[in-house]
């Protein structure tokens, strides 16, 4: 017959057994449902010379230069707002030299960023991309808060579009369409990041700032 003492500690037995088996169960699971490598961890972006061009992208720049800077963006992305400035000083430095594209990369995660990119557009159907491409991204703290639509509409304003015709484009299909087949070359590229790069179709490691970005676009035009 078990003594007392023995029965009192059974319960701890007990319970020490199931917080194992829970453990191993807990690690089953996690080991079935987590992402795999290629998911959670790119291993690099592949060549755009493989894709088939876009149609009506967004262009600054010389369309003949020698050098083509592509790059995929998020107008939520606090990085690509770190490097939008970046960008602008490289392109008037380097001027007639270099061509440079912007591709939507809205992440799933940026609640506003898909919004953004089609503010984008719609200003683009009156001639204003870039205008309105600089403010969004110059003023990411003015929208990302919330009401980005009304945010929006004030830049659109500010210059000078049609009030109408731009909140019509915001709900505009075929915008919706054309930011869709950007994130979707992004995800076939497999970039691994916002903002990623690409000269002459190949994907780059971002420079930590501007002279690391001027020092690239030296060495890639020295080549050519």
């Amino acid at each position: 017959m078990p003594s007392n003492a023995s029965k009192k500690r059974n319960p701890l037995a007990l319970w020490g057994g199931l917080a194992a088996l829970l453990i191993v169960v807990s690690a089953t699971v996690w080991f079935i449902a987590k992402p795999s490598d290629s998911q959670a961890t790119p291993q690099g972006a592949g060549s755009m010379a493989d894709l088939a061009p876009v149609p009506s992208e967004w262009g600054m720049g010389n369309p003949n230069a020698k050098l083509r800077i592509v790059e995929f963006g998020d107008y939520q992305c606090g990085a690509c707002g770190y490097y939008h400035p970046i960008v602008k000083q490289v392109m008037e430095e380097f001027g007639d030299e270099v061509y440079f594209v912007f591709r939507h990369f809205p992440l799933p995660s940026h609640q506003f960023a898909k919004s953004a990119a089609a503010a984008a557009e719609a200003a683009g159907r009156q001639g204003k991309f870039w205008e309105m491409h600089d403010l969004i991204m110059s003023n990411q703290a003015a929208w990302t808060r919330g009401m980005p639509t009304t945010v929006f509409l004030q830049m659109a304003r500010q210059l000078g579009l049609n009030d109408i015709q731009f909140q019509q484009d915001l709900r505009n299909a075929d915008i919706a369409a054309k930011i869709d087949r950007d994130f979707n070359t992004g995800r076939q590229l497999n970039i691994p990041s916002v903002p990623s790069f690409f000269f002459n179709g190949v994907y780059i490691q971002n420079p930590p700032d501007v002279d690391g970005f001027r020092k690239l676009v030296k060495a890639e035009l020295e080549k050519l």
